[in-house]
């Protein structure tokens, strides 16, 4: 369900920081900046966008992109998908 939740265009249109924000087609989109946020890992930002966008058969962005895409949106993206997780666990 998480993962539907994430696609989902009104949960984007709810976490976004503005209007604006995840309307044009890039590289960061919504859903694969939420996906790099929750991948916590040991390597350096730098590395851990590089090996996603690799994997994905994309040209990598850079870490400074990553950070900016950050700051679009808003932390109560991360709790209703905390939530979520709760709820199809139990």
């Amino acid at each position: 369900m998480s993962r539907r939740l994430i696609r989902d265009e009104d949960f984007k249109d709810c976490h976004r920081s503005t209007q604006q924000a995840f309307t044009r087609i890039r590289a960061l989109l919504f859903a694969k900046v939420l996906i790099l946020i929750l991948r916590k890992g040991v390597k350096s930002l730098q590395n851990r966008v590089s090996e996603v966008f690799r994997g994905l058969g994309i040209d990598s962005v850079t870490a400074s992109a990553f950070s900016q895409a950050c700051y679009k949106l808003r932390h109560e993206a991360f709790i209703e998908l905390n939530r979520e997780a709760i709820v199809t666990t139990l």
